[in-house]
């Protein structure tokens, strides 16, 4: 079952205060779900989960690169999302708009900043 409510909240909190091993651990998680469907656009979405947790193990992260892969992950969330049918997409939109969101805002602004 993915994590979707726990994937957001990371995402909403920044992501600075999340480890690169809880980083992973989230993205393999992630990918084993992924991994199960057939539906159109999900091997593009592990292939760009795949490049993202090698970007971010990389001995010298590249932050715009890894900021590029998460717009494209946005946008192709929010894509599957829209074909899809079901209680987690919903979700799966949420988590979509939450990376855009984040990749948009600058930097250190969060949700509760905005709300003020």
């Amino acid at each position: 079952m993915p994590q979707f409510d726990a994937t957001i909240k990371h995402i909403k909190d920044g992501v600075k205060g999340y480890t690169v091993k809880a980083a992973v651990s989230n993205i393999e998680g992630w990918e084993a779900t992924l991994e199960k469907s057939d539906s159109p656009g999900v091997k593009t979405l592990v292939k760009d989960l795949e490049n993202l947790k090698k970007h971010i193990q990389a001995e010298k992260p590249n932050g715009e690169q890894i900021k590029k892969l998460l717009a494209k992950l946005g946008k192709e969330t929010v894509t599957l999302a829209g074909k899809s049918e079901g209680k987690n997409a919903e979700k799966a939109k949420a988590l979509g708009e939450a990376l855009t969101h984040m990749v948009d805002a600058p930097e250190g602004e969060t949700e509760d900043a905005k709300a003020e």
